[in-house]
């Protein structure tokens, strides 16, 4: 009678704990889901984001075919605004865009691609070509997103076969496409201002590649070009002195994006960069250094060295100072194909 009550409770406990280990194992495949779909779903955001990038160039290339009389035709049909707004002494003032190349920045990024092939059609200007490649791009991407998230399918159905063994025809198969991250597993939401930080933050240094800087006298010059070119491009996020702690980055997008800019006429106004950095990246999940490299002996790049092991991002322009008796300015040469990230 005791040998059977102890083969009894023998078997419960073999039972549990191939319950146990089951369930474990079972904890083990959820959590390997929820890794491949969250790498799946980073893949869809780069492609969402260089798909936004490209539609932008595209649509920047066509519509640079046009008059700045054209342009401003367009802006009046579509209801785009053709100035800029700025706040002087307390008061806001507002400034016609004269610059063909900024009205045409605002226009991309108010207008769809459609709607701008409509535009190239209306006026005879050459579209098809860029949109060909566009789709054409599109169509390849579309494809190795598809061929991506089949492979990771097989990885998953690999891991299972592996984790279960000879059991693992009993076990439902976690199927990637039908699943979502909080289906697999608990994960953190996102507010309005991080999913504005996670669709813009890799595009940042995209959008500054292209900013074309007219002439400037000096850093604050700089600095008031680049907020105006930014604020046209992403938005009321963009902000100018943006207190932190007892200092003030040059400009913030939003609050998680920082970015500071310096001439790199001497060493002490790098060293200074590189504090100013330690202190910023307290504060902001990304920051950039946008440094004008005026062929100054200083040593730029282990600044950047520096700058990188701190976590910031750099842009590098190259310019030349001009000097004019007491003033100086400063000239951006060909500043579209000399703006370099090092």
């Amino acid at each position: 009678m005791l040998m059977g009550l102890g083969d009894f409770l023998k078997k419960v406990g073999d039972a549990t704990k191939r319950a146990m280990d089951r369930a474990a194992k079972e904890a083990k495949y959820r959590a390997k889901a929820l890794e491949i779909k969250r790498e799946i779903s980073a893949a869809e955001q780069s492609f969402k984001r260089e798909m936004k990038k490209r539609a932008f160039e595209a649509k920047r290339e066509i519509l640079s075919q046009l008059k700045m009389r054209q342009l401003e035709a367009v802006c009046v049909a579509k209801g785009i605004p053709t100035y800029r707004t700025k706040i002087v002494n307390g008061e806001k003032k507002r400034y016609k865009i004269r610059n063909k190349e900024e009205l045409i920045d605002v226009m991309a990024s108010k207008m769809t691609l459609e709607e701008v092939a409509e535009v190239a059609k209306r006026y005879k200007v050459k579209s098809r070509h860029v949109i060909q490649q566009f789709n054409k791009w599109l169509e390849e991407a579309n494809e190795a997103l598809m061929a991506l998230k089949k492979q990771k399918q097989r990885e998953l159905d690999e891991y299972k076969a592996m984790l279960f063994g000879a059991e693992a025809n009993e076990v439902e198969t976690i199927e990637l496409e039908g699943e979502t991250e909080e289906s697999l597993g608990e994960v953190e939401t996102l507010d309005e201002e991080e999913e504005f930080s996670a669709s813009h933050e890799l595009d940042i240094l995209d959008i500054l590649l292209d900013f074309e800087p007219e002439t400037v006298r000096d850093e604050e010059d700089l600095e008031k070009q680049l907020y105006q070119y930014l604020r046209a491009r992403l938005g009321s996020q963009i902000q100018r002195q943006y207190p932190v702690a007892d200092q003030k980055i040059d400009i913030a997008i939003g609050d998680r994006i920082g970015i500071e800019i310096k001439i790199a006429e001497s060493r002490s106004k790098l060293q200074r960069l590189v504090g100013q950095v330690l202190d910023y990246v307290e504060y902001f999940d990304e920051v950039i250094a946008v440094i004008l490299d005026v062929g100054a002996n200083v040593d730029i790049d282990s600044y950047i060295k520096k700058l990188r092991r701190l976590g910031a991002e750099v842009v590098v322009l190259e310019g030349d100072i001009r000097r004019k008796g007491r003033s100086r300015e400063i000239i951006i040469q060909d500043a579209r194909r000399k703006i370099i990230i090092r």
